[in-house]
């Protein structure tokens, strides 16, 4: 029978684990590469938001469904950061049905928004 951890069997393990003036250093030295990644990819994630915006307007797509639509691009982008080709044309296929399916988005647009997403970031 496996043993249940209580709140403070967690912080104490924690509190034990983690030196605050060792994660302080550690993420000091590592603050330089941190920001050049997020300016490198600041531009392109308002890129797709712009650009996920214009679709939605052109589409007439109602505000309510917008936050699905922009978690898609969103989600679209953060992969695409990581894969490319084939790889990222499955995923984002992947991506589309689950769209459609759990939150009734427009596979069309959906579509676009990838096509979007596999164009910006080549």
């Amino acid at each position: 029978m496996p043993i249940t951890k209580s709140l403070s069997d967690r912080v104490k393990k924690y509190t034990a684990k983690y030196n605050p003036d060792t994660i302080k250093a550690r993420l000091t030295q590592v603050q330089g590469i941190a920001e050049d990644r997020l300016l490198d990819a600041l531009p392109f994630v308002v890129t797709i938001r712009e650009a996920t915006r214009n679709i939605l307007q052109t589409n007439g797509v109602p505000a309510g469904m917008h936050a699905v639509y922009y978690s898609f691009a969103f989600r679209a982008a953060s992969k695409a950061m990581k894969h490319t080709g084939e790889t990222l044309d499955q995923i984002l296929s992947g991506m589309i049905d689950r769209w459609v399916t759990a939150f009734g988005a427009d596979p069309a647009i959906l579509e676009q928004i990838a096509n979007l997403v596999r164009t910006v970031r080549a």
